[in-house]
């Protein structure tokens, strides 16, 4: 259905399910099978992400040993004041935000520092589990999880995606880590310019997207009306019921992600600024303690965020 924020024919929601089957996939392809004209197509994907439904995909590594990233989360004194100190000097930071809530800053990075206030929760990430949202409003998804949440009986156990990994992952050397980097926050960059920047080959570039999933996943944002219609929301959660957690939280229509952190699952979800939106995930949580799914929870708002 056309509208003003979207006025193109196709739903920009097929395009996203272009990116879920291969998410490197050309232009001039996804042209082909919506047999459009390609300059069409250039403006259907120019405008998803202007507007910041779809977010070029990113990659993360998995939790061996020598792919670790460390995440904190604490209370500073000043949170702008170090968020613009780290954006000059963000030493092995890859990551940090202000937040607001059960801390006001985190940092993540490839190695271990010394956050600058009271640390609140901290330590290593486990691999990460993204939810691929489903296609209907947010209203049609709370009656989902309503649903689902007066039937808990029919969710079936099963064994925690949030992994932690023994060990290095190899074969691993210098080029490998290169070509990490280049593609690393947009998996859609062009294999000349991963090349170039990582100064090794074509094969080489290759054999290593080939491989990714063995040692990384790729995440896919995507926003139904635009990034900015939604508030980022991390839940820290204390369960032994991951596969519950994840099960529900899967019917909202944005991406989810969820990691484990320091024995507590970590839930990141993009909320309406609407009551029954901003209160759908405490509520869920609020049911799940009282059938003794959840122990405790709490959470706090990403206000503002950068990225190395």
């Amino acid at each position: 259905m056309k509208s003003t924020f979207w006025p193109y024919s196709r739903d920009p929601y097929e395009i996203f399910k272009l990116l879920i089957e291969d998410p490197r996939m050309p232009k001039l392809q996804m042209a082909r099978k919506f047999k459009v004209n390609p300059n069409t197509m250039v403006k259907w994907w120019d405008a998803a992400i202007e507007k910041r439904i779809i977010i070029p995909p990113i990659f993360r590594r998995k939790s061996y040993s020598n792919f670790k990233e460390y995440f904190y989360f604490f209370k500073t004194k000043d949170p702008h004041k170090l968020y613009e100190f780290l954006q000059i000097k963000n030493l092995h930071i890859t990551y940090f935000s202000v937040q607001t809530g059960f801390c006001n800053f985190q940092i993540v990075s490839k190695e271990p520092v010394k956050p600058q206030g009271e640390v609140i929760l901290s330590g290593p990430r486990s691999d990460y589990f993204v939810i691929i949202p489903p296609k209907r409003s947010f209203e049609k998804s709370i009656k989902k999880i309503d649903t689902i949440l007066r039937n808990l009986d029919v969710l079936e156990p099963r064994k925690s995606p949030l992994r932690f990994h023994n060990g290095e992952y190899k074969p691993w050397d210098g080029k490998d880590e290169a070509i990490f980097w280049e593609m690393c926050n947009n998996v859609r960059i062009p294999f000349t310019s991963v090349v170039q920047s990582a100064e090794t080959y074509n094969d080489k570039a290759w054999s290593w997207f080939k491989d990714r999933d063995k040692f990384g996943d790729i995440i896919m944002f995507y926003f139904p009306k635009g990034e900015g219609s939604y508030i980022p929301s991390l839940y820290v959660i204390e369960t032994n019921h991951d596969s519950v957690l994840i099960d529900i939280f899967s019917e909202l229509p944005t991406t989810t992600v969820f990691y484990r952190l320091s024995g507590k699952v970590m839930m990141l979800a993009y909320l309406p600024f609407t009551l029954e939106g901003r209160s759908v995930v405490r509520k869920a949580l609020s049911i799940l303690e009282k059938e003794e799914l959840v122990t405790s929870y709490t959470n706090s708002v990403i206000e503002y965020h950068y990225r190395i």
